[in-house]
């Protein structure tokens, strides 16, 4: 495991993935360790609905996986935007106006759709930088030839 990939990517790239993380903490604390609806409880879900936004927010500067695309060096990953977006709006809505399985819904979406699943395609499947931090780098998925027999 090395943090060289990360420390010297491109500060969207590295805010993107220091939200993500701090993103992480703070919904895991209010999963496990809150009770719902106490003070410390909406202190970390704002915390954790402004670090989603941020991250969601600085991703459309993040052209690694497609930079010569037709859509701005845009990939398929960046339709996770509007999506996040929309579900921070519906946390935070259904917390203000007490619809509390809507707020359920949004937060375990974000949480476990967004954080988990995504993080878990990231550092298992996909061919990127949070991949090399803790496997390093693999040669056979950038671009060179493999000897098939």
């Amino acid at each position: 495991m090395s943090l060289h990939p990360l420390l010297s990517a491109s500060w969207p790239i590295q805010l993107h993935v220091y939200t993500l993380v701090l993103a992480f903490v703070a919904g895991t604390g209010q999963l496990l360790v809150t009770r719902k609806g106490s003070r410390t409880h909406r202190i970390l879900g704002r915390c954790f609905l402004g670090l989603m936004l941020v991250s969601a927010l600085v991703t459309p500067l993040i052209h690694v996986r497609n930079p010569q695309g037709r859509f701005f060096g845009l990939s398929l990953l960046h339709l996770y935007v509007p999506l996040v977006v929309g579900l921070c709006a519906l946390a935070w809505f259904g917390a203000v106006r007490h619809r509390i399985r809507l707020h359920r819904f949004a937060v375990f979406a974000l949480f476990f759709g967004s954080l988990v699943f995504t993080g878990y395609v990231q550092i298992f499947l996909a061919d990127g930088i949070t991949h090399e931090i803790f496997f390093g780098t693999r040669e056979v998925c950038r671009g060179q030839p493999q000897d098939v027999r």
